[in-house]
C-alpha cells in the first residue's frame, strides 16, 4: 500500500472526534495554522511547521480559526520510529521544495524526541479489535472487573475501550474503502446498526463522509 495524501484548506477548522490511525501520521502547514488535541495536550501547528503522529496514538482537530490556512496529510504504511509526537520547523534550505518532498525529507530525518510521554501499552490492545468480543470478558481475562479494566484502559490509551473499539472498526472501513468495497456490506458486516450509522461515525472521526471518501480515492 503507498502513502495516502488528504489536503485540506479553509478559514476555520471543525472539531472532530479523538481517533488514531493504523499509519504514521504527518500533517503539513503550509499557511495558517491548525490546532490538535495529542492525548491529553493542545498542540497549536503554524505556517512552515510538521506534526508527526505515531500509529496507535489518540488525536483530534480542535475548533481554531485562521483565515487562508491550507495543510496537507500524508498517512505512511511504514513506521518512521520516532518515540512519539513531535512538531518539527522546516529549515529555510526546504523553503523551495513542493509539499510532496517537504513530507519526503521530514519523514527521513524524523528525530526520536517526544513531545509527550509514551503510551503505556500493558492493555492487550488487539483484543478490543475483535468487534464480538464483549468487552466484560476482556476484562475478566486481565483479572479485573469492567469497570476497572475501563479506568485503566481510558488512562493508559486515552480513550475508552467502546470508543477505542469504534475507531478500531473505521479504520478497518478505512482500508476497505480504497479497495473499492461496498459501503452497505462494510456497514453490515462491521457492526453498525446501517449506511447512515455507519457514516455519522465516519464522519464524526475522519471528517469526511465514506461516499467522499471513496470518491476522493478514485
Amino acid at each position: 500500500m503507498g502513502v495516502e495524501y488528504a489536503r485540506w484548506q479553509g478559514d476555520s477548522a471543525d472539531a472532530l472526534g479523538l481517533h488514531f490511525h493504523d499509519e504514521d501520521q504527518l500533517t503539513l502547514v503550509l499557511r495558517g495554522s491548525r490546532l490538535f488535541q495529542v492525548s491529553s495536550a493542545a498542540v497549536h501547528v503554524r505556517a512552515r511547521q510538521c506534526l508527526y503522529i505515531p500509529r496507535g496514538w489518540p488525536h483530534r482537530s480542535l475548533p481554531h480559526c485562521d483565515r487562508g490556512t491550507q495543510c496537507l496529510n500524508a498517512y505512511l504504511p511504514v513506521a518512521l520510529g520516532a518515540r512519539g509526537p513531535v512538531v518539527l520547523n522546516i529549515a529555510d534550505e526546504d523553503g523551495d521544495a513542493g509539499p510532496q518532498a517537504l513530507l519526503a525529507r521530514i519523514a527521513c530525518q524524523l528525530p526520536s524526541v517526544d513531545l509527550l510521554q509514551p503510551t503505556d501499552d500493558a492493555v492487550t490492545l488487539p483484543d478490543l479489535q475483535d468487534v464480538r468480543g464483549r468487552i466484560g470478558a476482556i476484562a475478566s481475562r486481565h483479572g479485573l472487573s469492567r469497570e476497572a479494566f475501563t479506568r485503566q484502559f481510558s488512562h493508559r490509551i486515552g480513550m475508552p475501550p467502546h470508543a477505542f473499539r469504534i475507531v478500531c472498526r473505521l479504520n478497518h472501513a478505512r482500508r476497505r474503502i480504497r479497495s473499492g468495497e461496498s459501503l452497505a456490506g462494510l456497514a453490515a458486516e462491521l457492526g453498525f446498526a446501517d449506511q447512515s450509522h455507519f457514516g455519522r461515525h465516519f464522519r464524526r472521526i475522519f471528517g469526511v463522509t465514506p461516499h467522499a471518501y471513496r470518491e476522493a480515492m478514485r
